[in-house]
């Protein structure tokens, strides 16, 4: 048997990943009830898997991603040199199956095992009546006498080893019932290991209430685990035209201190606030904050906020803190958005609502003023001005600080930041060009409310949520990490293919449920 084998599968999987990351990644549907007599594959997949994608319909799923405007124009996702090569050898598994696949191979799961590379995924499907003789057959016919193969017994169990023409090896275990394929022999190994221990995704409960749920009919079901962001969360995913649509739920109960639990803590926001972002504006992202406290909790616990926080810095960190509690909430927006001169890089603001802008710069100032002098430092730097034709906003110096890498997530932003009131916001920033930048760049109407693949893309989502992001992937990747530390390197491992698109994230949560929602928006030209 060979991997091309397991070729039509393949092909199906290769595109439905362009979902996961993201997130996104995703994964997986619990049916053995109602496939009694079928191998449940589920049990294959070890626990450690940090994702799964799963399709019942492999010809109708390549059906749905040929339709697709990007592979229309040629931008295909390839997601491991395992898909490309199956995908490659497509038809000529079809020429040994001329009826179709049987519905046994046509229903399709693939894993995803950390770390995140091109290699460390295993495809598994089911062998109906005749299957095995099929592959066989393929195996025969187009693996080539120049290449053979190799046995390996583990636990009872034959790994079949297959060299390819690229210098890889594929590692294949076959029986009567499914067929598992990876590039990594020791992920096999680990698939044998789950069988014979039932250590599997299939005994995790968190499973449980997503597989008791009935759902409408989609192209393909994504299950995907973030860690320290939100726990096993399931995609329902839809293909049409220049968009990918993923709706998900997460029952995620875990106890840790999330993201995810620390959004649950705040109050839903209304709007896209489209009038408030420049229209350059290629990364933001919006969520509710009625509750400081857990919002702020999160934040200490991230490494890249507090690994240069002194006891001075500290605490200037709660008065700044103490500050934001008492004068701003309900939201906060974060963005990059383009300067005129590309060779300044991204600018970067962070906005906060303010109920009374009178008595938070009056505190605000009082608080700059009463600062205790760093070494060098003159009073008179700490207060500028931003001018516009009708008026001319002043601008602080804030004393050293670690809540703008806290709250915006932006691992290696200076200590020094400088704020500004703006329309009824307090705006944070790290450095004064960039607070100039997006008031002159508002002054003028240049909004992003009113770009039709905003409003595009913003149309698939509620206009109630508790958190949502924007990213364009070809002007968001081209940036240092430090600003998309956030996005999951699934993506930028396939940025040829993402650069192509605008991605649309929002959370929602209800009684304890975790609603995520996801728009992947191609660029058509």
């Amino acid at each position: 048997m060979k991997l091309r084998t397991i070729v039509k599968i393949a092909i199906t999987s290769s595109v439905v990943l362009l979902c996961t990351g993201f997130a996104l990644y995703s994964f997986f549907r619990l049916s053995a009830a109602d496939e009694r007599k079928d191998f449940n594959l589920y049990t294959l997949i070890p626990s450690t898997a940090s994702a799964v994608i799963v399709t019942d319909n492999a010809a109708e799923l390549i059906s749905e991603i040929e339709g697709l405007t990007c592979s229309q124009n040629q931008h295909y996702l390839h997601i491991s040199k395992l898909f490309s090569s199956l995908k490659d050898n497509l038809y000529n598994l079809q020429e040994d199956a001329p009826h179709g696949l049987s519905r046994q191979m046509n229903r399709l799961l693939i894993s995803f095992h950390e770390p995140d590379n091109d290699y460390n995924q295993v495809l598994y499907c089911r062998l109906g009546a005749g299957d095995r003789e099929l592959v066989d057959k393929f195996v025969q016919k187009h693996l080539s006498s120049a290449y053979p193969f190799k046995i390996f017994k583990y636990k009872g169990e034959y790994i079949y080893i297959y060299p390819m023409a690229d210098g890889n090896f594929l590692a294949c275990y076959l029986t009567q019932d499914f067929l598992a394929l990876s590039y990594q022999k020791k992920l096999i190994e680990e698939v044998i290991d789950t069988r014979e221990t039932g250590n599997s995704v299939a005994s995790d409960s968190t499973f449980i209430k997503l597989n008791g749920l009935r759902k409408p009919a989609s192209t393909a079901t994504i299950y995907v685990h973030l860690e320290g962001m939100i726990g096993w969360t399931e995609f329902d995913m839809k293909l049409k035209d220049d968009f990918i649509y993923f709706s998900g739920v997460s029952h995620d109960v875990d106890s840790c201190f999330t993201f995810i639990n620390a959004l649950r803590q705040q109050e839903l926001v209304k709007g896209f606030a489209g009038d408030a972002l420049p229209s350059t504006t290629f990364y933001l992202s919006r969520q509710g904050v009625t509750d400081w406290g857990s919002l702020l909790a999160y934040g200490e616990r991230q490494e890249y906020a507090v690994a240069s926080r002194t006891r001075e810095i500290l605490d200037r960190d709660k008065e700044l803190s103490r500050f934001l509690i008492e004068n701003t909430g309900q939201d906060l927006v974060t963005l990059l958005f383009q300067r005129e001169d590309s060779l300044l890089g991204p600018a970067a603001v962070m906005g906060l609502s303010v109920a009374d802008v009178t008595e938070a710069e009056r505190m605000l100032r009082s608080f700059v003023e009463v600062a205790p002098l760093e070494e060098g430092e003159r009073r008179n730097t700490r207060l500028s001005f931003c001018y516009t034709p009708d008026k001319a906003y002043p601008v602080y110096r804030l004393p050293l600080t670690t809540l703008f890498s806290q709250l915006t997530g932006f691992s290696e932003s200076p200590l020094h930041v400088y704020a500004t009131f703006y329309n009824g916001r307090l705006l944070f920033a790290p450095d004064e060009d960039s607070l100039s930048h997006y008031i002159r760049q508002l002054e003028k109407g240049e909004v992003l409310g009113g770009a039709l693949g905003y409003r595009a893309g913003t149309g698939g989502l509620s206009d109630s949520y508790h958190f949502m992001l924007m990213a364009d992937f070809e002007k968001l990747l081209l940036q240092p990490e430090k600003h998309y530390r956030f996005v999951p390197e699934f993506f930028s491992r396939n940025s040829d293919f993402f650069s192509n698109f605008v991605i649309f994230v929002q959370f929602t949560c209800a009684d304890g449920v975790i609603y995520p929602n996801i728009v992947l928006k191609y660029k058509a030209e």
